[in-house]
């Protein structure tokens, strides 16, 4: 059976990203096989979980290793999705779905986290987080 890291490896290569370079791997959990991995594409870090059988996607910049971003607030912050949508998702995004949307929207990620635009664009992706937030509690809420 192949590892974690050599299945991301596959999906990373299959999706266009044949030079991602592996940064970090490590188990969380051996009891659910938990684990994660982290690849670096140009001055993107991608973070690869799997936690509880659900495999994960979360981006940052390389300039700023420690701060993570689900990539389903980088979606509503870029446009490519509403916090409606991300809402209605019962299940994570694949990861391949989520890889193809990255390659066929790298340039402009590239763009956006690099230089000056790093700033604006992580401040971005933290209110689009803030509005996805506030939208579940308000749905959950309207649900009582």
């Amino acid at each position: 059976m192949p590892s974690f890291v050599d299945v991301i490896r596959t999906k990373l290569s299959e999706a266009g990203f044949e030079d991602a370079e592996l940064v970090m791997a490590a188990p969380l959990s051996k009891a659910f096989e938990d684990t994660a991995a982290i690849f670096r594409i140009g001055p993107l870090l991608l973070r690869f979980t799997r936690d509880r059988g659900q495999e994960f996607v979360d981006l940052a910049a390389q300039s700023a290793p420690e701060r993570f971003y689900q990539f389903n607030d980088v979606d509503i912050a870029m446009g490519w999705r509403s916090v409606d949508e991300v809402l209605a998702m019962r299940e994570p995004e694949s990861v391949s779905a989520v890889l193809q949307r990255l390659n066929a929207n790298f340039a402009l990620l590239r763009e956006a986290f690099s230089g000056d635009r790093e700033q604006l664009t992580t401040a971005r992706v933290e209110r689009a987080a803030r509005e996805r937030g506030k939208a579940f509690v308000a749905r959950l809420q309207r649900k009582r």
